[in-house]
């Protein structure tokens, strides 16, 4: 049978589709209690105010990949706008920073302050031959942010920056890292030092907003307290000559197992809050069929809710824990899986990688489930379930990359587009679907 005598002939009643049209639907509701940032599609990082959808893009290609849902983060840098910076020799550091020791015939110098791309930054020079052998080093230290580490369970925090050479060449043998460092001998799951190797010849003839680095640390003991800091350094060679100018922009930690949106700060640590988009009431009626369907979504995800996953994807509620249909990340594993209808549902997976898109489509109807999803190897996986009871709950609502309970477990990702038929499609037309 041909692809075209595959398509179905049914009309979406729902068709979001995020990427091409940029716009939120009127039938939703979109909340989110803060501002947030995203990349437009010039690859400049702009705000959003509360409640203000944000359709985020390709940095590089300025493709836009959606609608982006994110739990909400906490950056603990006080000021990683820069602000309270002053170009002069050695120059002012921005407000709660401080420069650390310059020695070993190291100077150092702020030769600029400024914006690129929506990203403020201070421009850092390095300069003079190293007398010292082996090594020697300064800082450019951020102050202790107060930030004690939670003693409840293991913990990971996430450091993120934009960096890119500006001036000057690239030592041969010289190395540039950011050191990720904690001031608590107690600490016994975490060296003292995570060390960010950053590859400075890679940012040479990039826009800054192209080279965003982050760290993740290992888990903390759930019994440790201490503060943490980010700081940059060079670990020279004796007796080469350097001269080198870094523009380092908005540094960003967080209590993450990855670097969310950014959030910038003028002297205090700041939350960009959850969000939540919603289709209920006769909006959701209007569309939806109980007795059959077939949704399709296509999606990615930037890493795990909290540090335990089931990130949603979609779910159809009655606001309640049991009734429900979702599609979700499982756990830490990686995996893609189905639940719900009053637990009638018998779950499987589809492993993803974090960042990349998948596509995911099923149809429902009494006795009558079919899943079908891509999984990170390019294969189909698919769940076949013929003892589902749609008729064990009436739904009320479609939360889109969120849980319906105390309104959680966010996306951390792009909804791309999403379509409903209001009716269970054949598995061939689904399967057609799936790859087009």
């Amino acid at each position: 049978m041909s692809i075209s005598q595959n398509f179905p002939n049914t009309r979406p009643s729902l068709n979001l589709n995020f990427a091409r049209s940029k716009t939120l639907d009127p039938r939703i509701t979109f909340t989110r209690t803060s501002t947030g940032t995203y990349v437009d599609e010039s690859g400049v990082i702009r705000t959003a105010v509360a409640d203000e959808p944000r359709f985020d893009h390709d940095p590089v290609t300025g493709e836009c990949l959606g609608l982006l849902i994110e739990e909400q983060k906490t950056n603990l840098i006080r000021n990683n706008t820069m602000q309270g910076a002053v170009v002069g020799t050695p120059g002012t550091a921005p407000t709660y920073w401080s420069f650390g020791t310059s020695s070993g015939g190291i100077s150092r110098e702020i030769v600029g302050v400024g914006e690129e791309d929506g990203i403020s930054y201070v421009d850092v020079r390095w300069y003079g031959t190293p007398t010292v052998n082996p090594i020697t080093y300064w800082s450019f230290n951020s102050e202790s942010n107060n930030s004690s580490f939670p003693g409840t369970r293991t913990v990971r925090y996430t450091f993120s920056n934009y960096i890119k050479v500006v001036g000057g060449t690239v030592p041969s043998s010289s190395t540039f890292i950011v050191v990720f460092n904690n001031f608590n001998s107690s600490f016994v799951n975490l060296q003292q030092y995570q060390v960010l190797n950053i590859p400075l010849t890679d940012t040479l003839n990039k826009k800054l907003i192209e080279n965003r680095y982050s760290y993740t640390n290992g888990d903390f003991a759930s019994t440790d307290t201490a503060y943490i800091r980010p700081y940059y350094q060079w670990n020279f060679t004796y007796n080469e000559p350097i001269d080198i100018t870094l523009r380092i922009g908005m540094p960003q930690v967080e209590l993450s197992s990855f670097a969310s949106s950014v959030i910038p700060t003028e002297g205090s640590t700041k939350t960009r809050a959850k969000e939540y988009p919603t289709i209920s009431g006769t909006n959701f009626i209007d569309f939806y069929n109980p007795n059959e369907g077939t949704f399709y979504v296509k999606y990615n995800i930037k890493g795990y809710f909290g540090v335990d996953g089931f990130n949603r994807i979609f779910e159809v509620s009655d606001g309640g824990s049991a009734n429900r249909y979702t599609a979700l990340l499982r756990g830490t594993n990686q995996d893609i899986y189905d639940g719900g209808w009053n637990g009638t549902l018998n779950f499987n997976t589809s492993l993803i990688t974090f960042g990349d898109f998948y596509t995911y489509i099923m149809g429902y109807k009494e006795n009558d489930f079919q899943r079908y999803a891509i999984d990170r190897n390019g294969n189909i996986d698919s769940n076949t379930d013929t003892s589902v009871t749609v008729s064990s709950f009436t739904p009320t609502e479609l939360n889109i990359g969120y849980e319906a309970i105390n309104d959680i477990r966010q996306l951390n990702g792009h909804i791309s587009q999403l379509v409903y038929y209001p009716s269970r499609l054949s598995n061939s037309q689904l399967q057609t679907l799936l790859l087009q």
